[in-house]
């Protein structure tokens, strides 16, 4: 589930250097931008964004290497999410990224092969979650 696509031969290449593409998920606009912009400073990544996880669903294509998601979401939840994007892509990464204080959320992310990021109420979790989304197109 977090396999790197860097070698793989739907990933994007412009040029000398391979651009990645990570795919945010957050029903809020507000943080959907604002974990783009973090995201947008990682070298060679490029940043989509969708604030539903139907458009996610229409969005995630070969093109895609990571999926961030928030959990609590109308109509699907993150993991919910986050096992359809597994389910039709396995070698996209995924990071859950939320302010959710569900008791086993964390653990539950993890068995999925997720990277879990608690969202915080400073920039420290958006530094976090540059933090792993590196980390999981690093694998």
């Amino acid at each position: 589930m977090c396999a790197s696509r860097e070698s793989g031969p739907l990933h994007r290449s412009t040029g000398c250097c391979e651009t990645r593409t990570v795919l945010v998920v957050d029903d809020d606009p507000d943080l959907t931008a604002l974990a783009g912009a973090y995201l947008g400073r990682i070298d060679d990544v490029s940043v989509r964004t969708a604030t539903d996880a139907n458009d996610a669903l229409a969005r995630v294509d070969e093109t895609v290497d990571c999926v961030v998601s928030d959990y609590e979401m109308p109509a699907m939840d993150g993991l919910a999410l986050l096992d359809a994007v597994d389910a039709a892509h396995p070698d996209v990464d995924l990071v859950l990224f939320t302010g959710a204080a569900e008791d086993g959320l964390a653990e539950r992310a993890r068995e999925r092969g997720a990277a879990f990021v608690r969202k915080g109420v400073s920039t420290g979790g958006f530094d976090d979650l540059v933090a792993a989304v590196e980390d999981a197109l690093d694998d």
